[in-house]
């Protein structure tokens, strides 16, 4: 039977299984996304409930074969978590709730597991807007759907400051002044006909990354509805939960995850 031990990881989601127990998907370093059966994690006499929270780095291990090992064992590990309230809190559940549907178990992608970890004490610090837009790219990247900025989908030109374009997933950056690239967008479904981003917050991105937009509300916002629209194509129509909490937001800034 095989044994892990002491892995760094982070629980993405969680569901109650049988009366006591629960299956938990996590982001480990070395094993990428897992899920484990974690027995006697419910109820009032639960010695581990206490331990398995979202957003607090563990230290688990487990044992066993197929898709749902059993945990060992889990603890906290020797680090400060992030203190999530708010807005930082429901982007944190969007940010888990994108792994869960775009990140296939057992695939290991080298430097996500910090690139999570990096971005919780980003939101943690107030740094919302520009944390969640890297930590987009970044995963986009790392999947193979890095957005194709670099060049105009049709020609070897690198991207103008005073062109606008229509992005089209997996097709690329379309001239949205000229009618034979319009053609060609108007020529995909119109679930993937893209979105409206100015070519200077294309050129800035592609110079600087997402903190040259740092400061630049309207260029953060274009931003947004790009990598929105880049991530709708591919969750291929499924809903973020997130998203819908996110719009019946509490008020009160003390809000805290428990």
């Amino acid at each position: 039977m095989a044994i892990v031990h002491t892995q760094v990881a982070y629980i993405l989601h969680r569901r109650d299984y049988r009366e006591t127990s629960s299956i938990i998907e996590l982001l480990t370093r070395d094993h990428g996304r897992i899920a484990l059966i974690a027995r006697g994690s419910r109820g009032k006499k639960s010695r581990i409930a206490g331990s398995l929270m979202q957003f607090k780095p563990l230290l688990i291990s487990w044992q066993g074969r197929g898709e749902l090992p059993y945990m060992n064992s889990v603890e906290r590990a020797d680090l400060a978590p992030p203190v999530l309230v708010g807005k930082a809190l429901y982007s944190a559940m969007y940010v888990n709730e994108l792994l869960m549907y775009l990140l296939q178990r057992h695939d290991v992608h080298e430097g996500l597991f910090e690139i999570y970890h990096e971005c919780l004490y980003r939101l943690a610090d107030g740094s919302i807007e520009t944390a969640l837009r890297s930590f987009e790219l970044s995963l986009l990247a790392l999947l193979g759907f890095a957005l194709n900025i670099e060049h105009e989908a049709e020609s070897s030109a690198s991207p103008r400051a005073d062109v606008d374009y229509l992005y089209i997933p997996e097709y690329g950056l379309v001239q949205r002044a000229q009618p034979e690239q319009q053609a060609v967008a108007e020529s995909v479904s119109t679930y993937d006909k893209g979105v409206l981003v100015s070519g200077r917050c294309i050129t800035s991105l592609h110079q600087g990354g997402v903190e040259a937009l740092d400061g630049q509300p309207e260029l953060l916002r274009e931003l947004k509805a790009l990598m929105r629209s880049v991530l709708d194509h591919h969750l291929g129509g499924r809903k973020l939960r997130s998203r819908e909490l996110f719009r019946s937001m509490p008020t009160d800034k003390s809000v805290n995850f428990r």
